[in-house]
Order: C-alpha cells, then sequence, then structure tokens
C-alpha cells in the first residue's frame, strides 16, 4: 500500500520536521515507521468506511419498515445503494474492516460520522443519478459510484476531516495521497477476486530499505546539499530560498545520486509536483532549474552514471 510517492512525501515532511527539532536523531527512524504505520491505518480506515456507510445505511432501512405506520415508500424502499456490489464484495472479502476493528480505528458509536457522509452522498447528483437506474446496475458502475463519493465527497466532508486529526495526527496531510491509492486499488478490482487484502505498510519489500535509505541520505546530506544549492544561486539571497523549498530540493538531489536505478527524470518530476503542492508554481520551476544543473554537472563529473 504504501508506494515511492508517499515514501519522498514521509521524507520531505520528517526531514522538514527533524531540522526543525532539537530531539536527538536516534528518534529520527521510528518518527518515519510511526508516519507510515499511520498511512497503513488510514488506508484501511477509508475502505473500511464504505462498509460502515452502507451499513447505517441499511439500518435506517430496517428501522423505517419497523415504525408502528410505515409508508409505502419506507415498506418498499430502493435498496440500490445498500446492495451496491463493491461494498458487499469488501464487507464479505476483505481484511480491512476486521483489521480496524482490531486495531480499535472504527466504531459502531461513530454514527454522526456516518450520517454525514450519508447525507452528503444523498444530495449529490451522481447518486440521484445511480439510483434513478431503469436496469440494474453492473459491477463496474456500481464501483463508480464510491469511485466518485471517495474523490469528491470524502475530500469535502468538514466531519471526516475533523474525525481524522482526531484520531492520528498525520491522517489529514496522507489523505488526498491515500485516497489516489485506494482508487487505483478498486478501479483495478473485478467481480472474481477472492479476497481484497488489508493495505499492507509495503507494495514491495525493497521499498521498506529505499524508505530507510532514502531518509537517511536527505537527513544527513542536507546541509551539504544546501551548500550546491547556494553555490548555483548566486544571485539569490540564501534567507530569500524557503527552507521547504530546500528540503524538497535536497531530497531530490539524495535521491538522483544514491539511487541509481531511478531515472533522473522520474525523481525531478516527482519532486517538482511535491514543491507544487507545499510551496509554489514558482517554487516548483525553481526546484527544476537547480535540479537540473546540479543533476547536469554531476553527470559531467562522474559524480552519477544514469540518464
Amino acid at each position: 500500500m504504501i508506494n515511492r510517492l508517499l515514501i519522498r512525501i514521509k521524507t520531505v515532511q520528517l526531514v522538514y520536521a527533524c531540522l526543525q527539532s532539537e530531539e536527538p536523531r536516534i528518534f529520527a527512524d521510528g518518527k518515519l515507521r510511526e508516519s507510515l504505520e499511520a498511512s497503513q491505518k488510514l488506508y484501511n480506515y477509508l475502505l473500511a468506511l464504505i462498509v460502515k456507510v452502507t451499513d447505517y445505511r441499511r439500518q435506517q432501512i430496517l428501522a423505517a419498515k419497523s415504525k408502528y405506520m410505515p409508508t409505502r415508500e419506507e415498506l418498499n424502499p430502493n435498496t440500490r445503494f445498500v446492495d451496491n456490489k463493491l461494498a458487499l464484495m469488501i464487507a464479505e472479502k476483505s481484511e480491512a474492516v476486521e483489521y480496524c476493528e482490531r486495531e480499535g480505528l472504527t466504531s459502531d458509536f461513530d454514527t454522526e460520522l456516518y450520517r454525514t457522509i450519508l447525507d452528503a452522498i444523498e444530495q449529490s447528483e451522481v447518486f440521484a443519478q445511480y439510483m434513478s437506474q431503469r436496469e440494474a446496475p453492473t459491477f463496474e458502475q456500481d464501483k463508480e459510484l464510491w469511485l466518485e463519493i471517495l474523490t469528491t465527497i470524502f475530500p469535502q466532508c468538514e466531519k471526516l476531516d475533523e474525525v481524522l486529526e482526531e484520531r492520528d495526527i498525520y491522517w489529514n496531510d496522507d489523505l488526498t495521497t491515500v485516497l489516489k491509492a485506494l482508487t487505483q486499488m478498486i478501479k483495478n478490482l473485478k467481480p472474481a477476486k477472492e479476497m481484497i487484502p488489508a493495505g499492507k505498510l509495503f507494495q514491495k519489500q525493497e521499498d521498506e530499505q529505499f524508505a530507510l535509505d532514502l531518509f537517511h541520505y536527505s537527513l544527513d546530506e542536507y546541509y551539504d546539499n544546501v551548500k550546491l544549492i547556494d553555490a548555483i544561486t548566486p544571485n539569490w539571497e540564501a534567507e530569500r530560498i524557503a527552507m521547504m523549498d530546500k528540503v524538497i530540493i535536497s531530497c531530490a538531489l539524495s535521491e538522483i545520486r544514491h539511487f541509481p536505478d531511478i531515472a533522473i527524470a522520474v525523481s525531478m518530476n516527482e519532486y517538482i509536483e511535491l514543491a507544487k503542492h507545499y510551496c509554489s508554481a514558482k517554487s516548483a520551476s525553481f526546484a527544476n532549474g537547480v535540479i537540473d544543473k546540479i543533476a547536469t554537472q554531476w553527470r559531467a563529473d562522474h559524480v552519477i552514471f544514469k540518464k
């Protein structure tokens, strides 16, 4: 579940935090692990939310039917949402719900959150279109509904934002990236899939070593990299270059220097996107120019041997 994009984001965040902190260096690795594990928990929590919100709507339907004098509509509700095949598949075949219950991440008492999300879903145009179809939806259409909910409703839900902040200090910052990983997994799901595994900490075994090495190089080489940055930006006063800009450029340089299997263009593009997110378009352009100049010089000096 933890991909290299998220590893890069965590590295930038923690290098910045460590440089601001006076805590001993020995605690840094523990913070990296804690931050990565938080992303794993958030991935499973968001997956389990699909089941919890669906279950909440199912309870509403049953409660309405049990009223003393239910209306015709309450006796014959449109169950398309609660019969959504993706939600049922996650409930029956995913380890995420069990994982969240074991970790204490979800609760049947979080009804205000489930109700708030459900209200936002029911007010959306995509929900109205989905519920009004004449034909029974296909598995792909059921997936599309939840993909739309995850990408448009979850990021805008203030109650969810509040809950994430309460549950874990890392979750709010991770939401956008973790949602991308979750939606990509859902896009690839097929109806015949036997199990949906809980999000693992790392997609590949080598990614764990990549995370540790990138973090160590980026933190240990920061001040040396800043000297390189200053040397090729003589017209810029040091104070004019924001610290986050320097951290992002420095992390990019450490990755370019120490990971021969990663193309320079791949590293540059990833960190330029981070500069856009954490700084500005102007910062991204600045980072692009600096990284390119230093990487070009390293190739000329045979410090690195890759394109």
